[in-house]
């Protein structure tokens, strides 16, 4: 009997430790690239979404400003503007539209209607009035009949926070110029 205990050998302790040790290593590799491929992800995903807000924002405020028929209020931060007026004469003209930003909620908001939250996320809202000659107009703008252009810049930021050791600010700069077509 002597013989077959002999004949199975198996692990020693000191192999053993070694196999774990390396195992422990290549685990903590997957776990390391695993991290990053998922801060990579969330960032990514941060930087799109800030992106559409900012598109989102500017592409609506673009659209109605160029189909506008007059600038009723102008300032640095909110522009109010009478849209064209579809409806027939004798009936009631369209009221005035306002684009503003309240707190990060860039608001749309029709005169004598509730606020309409077109995007949140939103850190900054500039309006840039300029004249014919494409000379920057001064806020408040005297004669708003003189605007002919509108520069717009928006600055959004994600809303939600990152995980732990995460870029929690990613930011989204965009610019347009809106010529009004009405004027």
């Amino acid at each position: 009997m002597r013989t077959i205990w002999r004949c199975r050998r198996g692990f020693t302790l000191a192999e053993l430790l070694v196999a774990l040790a390396i195992l422990a290593l290549v685990l903590a590799g997957v776990v390391g690239i695993q991290q990053g491929a998922l801060q990579a992800y969330v960032t990514g995903s941060n930087r799109v979404e800030t992106q559409q807000n900012a598109r989102v924002a500017l592409e609506r405020m673009a659209r109605d400003l160029r189909e506008a028929k007059a600038i009723t209020a102008a300032s640095t931060t909110t522009i109010t503007f009478t849209p064209p007026d579809p409806a027939p004469p004798g009936v009631p003209p369209s009221p005035d539209v306002t684009y503003t930003l309240n707190g990060t909620d860039l608001q749309r908001t029709v005169t004598g209607g509730a606020a309409q939250v077109l995007v949140g996320g939103v850190q900054t809202l500039i309006f840039v009035y300029r004249d014919g000659g494409e000379a920057t107009l001064a806020v408040p703008v005297g004669a708003l009949s003189n605007i002919r252009r509108i520069d717009i810049t928006v600055q959004t930021r994600t809303e939600e926070t990152a995980p732990a050791g995460g870029v929690a600010d990613v930011r989204t700069h965009i610019a347009s110029s809106v010529r009004l077509r009405n004027f």
